[in-house]
């Protein structure tokens, strides 16, 4: 209920929570982050008038922009592990499509017809 008292809009609420999930995402595991912060971001989503299911894809979106994201990506440990290529080098070759991934994110954040097309299709 802070939260919602404290944002003005449900654009300025899928900002600050983009940028909230990001930079958890940048810490935590995306199983980690869901689990404990679906169920309090959900209902404030629901009070703007955000669809359950654009919220969700918003925050599994941002879940794996952070498995790639320093310090503590999940993914990019596990990719330099396997393929033996530097966390520095692999930060450099992955910048482009991280930029490219935020840019996408914030295309589906803000354009919900991209993502809810198709459930809109189906139900």
């Amino acid at each position: 209920m802070l939260l919602s008292s404290q944002v003005g809009s449900a654009v300025a609420f899928l900002l600050l929570a983009n940028v909230i999930l990001l930079a958890l995402g940048m810490f935590l595991e995306g199983n980690a982050i869901l689990i404990v912060l679906s169920p309090l971001l959900a209902p404030v989503a629901a009070q703007f008038g955000i669809d359950p299911v654009h919220f969700g894809i918003i925050f599994i979106l941002n879940a794996s922009i952070g498995t790639i994201t320093p310090p503590l990506g999940t993914v990019m440990f596990t990719t330099c592990s396997i393929t033996g290529v530097k966390v520095p080098d692999f930060i450099r070759a992955i910048m482009p499509y991280w930029l490219l991934l935020v840019g996408l994110l914030l295309v589906v954040t803000f354009v919900p017809a991209v993502s809810m097309t198709l459930p809109n299709a189906i139900f």
